[in-house]
């Protein structure tokens, strides 16, 4: 078919193709205007406003603790602080440091308010009792165990070394975060050589999860041979390895140990597990210290400890649910040659560093008991004194940055070390900040 002259014709295209002007007005015609009068709009700002007030005023109501106002005056009290160290200066920064107080503002908020308080326990316990159903924390298994989703995440989600996925995570974190480094191979070798400089050898722990180890529970079917991994685990301990940082796995003799490794309702392993892990590491470090001291032992008592577990808690049951019940373990108290607690020795040749694995069974503030964590346990296996720095939160920088604070402030936390430890749940190989971390030298 021949074109028509408007198709072959530019004065004729021009003549049928509207104004700028014209096709912006045609749109508004199409689409219509809303228009809001003066005292309509005063009306709905002012109940968007009155919205704000009345959420935090009926805090006491809903059972939260503190002044109804209280999260405004610390939205107040964060705007009003300084920057602190390492936050930076500048406008980008003062934006993220705004962001930081809104969202801290906002979270506040959600967690004091009516009905995340005395609606959301009763709504949980029918999903989870009638349905089997966790939230974006906690995975329901079989059997009464629970499970912690970023474990999950860990084994189950892509390689933690592969290209895309560093990629994604080091252009991905919150918008008043600096960048994560997502690569633990650069952070541990860094770290790695700057023990070196201090006169010590790295030995890292890396610790198994909880559904590496023990699985059944969320998938059906006999238990794996072998632990399960991330799709990167191969490869880290290789490049570890040949970079001369030594790495103890507990995974292998953990997934073979006879009995019940990790708690039902809680992140953490259990304290045969954790024995087991204490053996390995003396196993392995033993030949790099000097000779044993005669009369540095230390002896246990068996304490028995009852709690329910911490994913337990972050389902937010009613108080006195019965979906799930307590467990009670065997802890082994450490105790010196005069019958007192294990206490950490900062004159050492070993350093443990680690999160709240290695402090399970040491803080009563975890609710598993004291004097009986890893720390207790690997001086009870090398029958000498031990240095601890474990934090239990944090992640991946967090005991670093702590050891490299108290190094800044004239702490000789290294001085004689001959090995240090750095214990953290394998999980952070996927989700942790790797950031290197600047370690003083005087």
């Amino acid at each position: 078919m021949p074109p028509t002259p408007h198709e072959t014709d530019p004065r004729a295209r021009r003549a049928i193709t509207p104004r700028r002007g014209e096709r912006e007005a045609q749109a508004l015609r199409e689409a219509g205007r809303t228009e809001i009068s003066r005292p309509a709009a005063l009306s709905m700002a002012g109940l968007f406003l009155a919205t704000l007030v009345v959420v935090p005023l009926l805090r006491p109501w809903s059972g939260a603790t503190g002044a109804p106002l209280a999260p405004f005056a610390e939205l107040a009290d964060r705007l009003r602080q300084p920057p602190g160290a390492g936050q930076g200066a500048g406008p980008l920064a003062a934006n993220r440091r705004l962001i930081a107080a809104l969202r801290a503002f906002e979270n506040r908020l959600e967690e004091s308010s009516w009905p995340r308080l005395r609606l959301l326990p009763s709504l949980q316990q029918l999903l989870t009792g009638g349905l089997g159903a966790g939230n974006e924390q906690a995975y329901p298994g079989r059997d009464g165990w629970l499970y912690y989703r970023p474990d999950v995440d860990h084994l189950t989600g892509p390689g933690f070394l592969e290209p895309a996925q560093l990629a994604r995570r080091r252009h991905g974190g919150d918008a008043w975060e600096e960048p994560p480094q997502p690569d633990p191979v650069i952070a541990l070798t860094d770290f790695a050589r700057q023990v070196g400089r201090h006169g010590a050898r790295l030995v890292v722990l890396p610790t198994p999860v909880k559904p590496a180890i023990r699985p059944e529970p969320l998938a059906r079917g006999a238990g794996p041979a072998a632990p399960l991994r991330n799709p990167s685990w191969r490869e880290l301990r290789r490049r570890l390895e040949a970079a001369g940082v030594e790495v103890v796995d507990p995974a292998p003799a953990l997934a073979g140990l006879a009995g019940e490794r990790y708690l039902r309702t809680d992140t953490h392993w259990r304290p045969e597990a954790m024995a087991l892990a204490a053996r390995l590491l003396a196993a392995a470090i033993e030949p790099r210290l000097a000779p044993r001291v005669a009369g540095g032992g230390f002896r246990r008592r068996p304490v028995v400890v009852e709690n329910l577990g911490d994913i337990a808690a972050m389902l937010r049951l009613p108080a006195g649910q019965r979906l799930f019940a307590a467990e009670r373990v065997e802890v082994d108290m450490v105790l010196d040659a005069a019958g007192r607690p294990w206490r950490r020795d900062p004159a050492a040749e070993v350093l443990l560093l680690g999160d709240s694995f290695t402090n399970v069974y040491s803080d009563p503030g975890l609710g598993w008991g004291r004097g009986a964590g890893l720390a207790e346990q690997l001086a009870y296996e090398l029958a000498r004194p031990l240095d601890k720095l474990a934090l239990n939160a944090g992640g991946a920088h967090a005991t670093r940055e702590a050891l490299a604070r108290a190094l800044a402030a004239g702490s000789a936390r290294l001085a004689g070390k001959r090995v240090v430890i750095y214990q953290f749940a394998a999980r952070e190989l996927s989700a942790g900040d790797w950031r290197p971390v600047e370690l003083p030298t005087n």
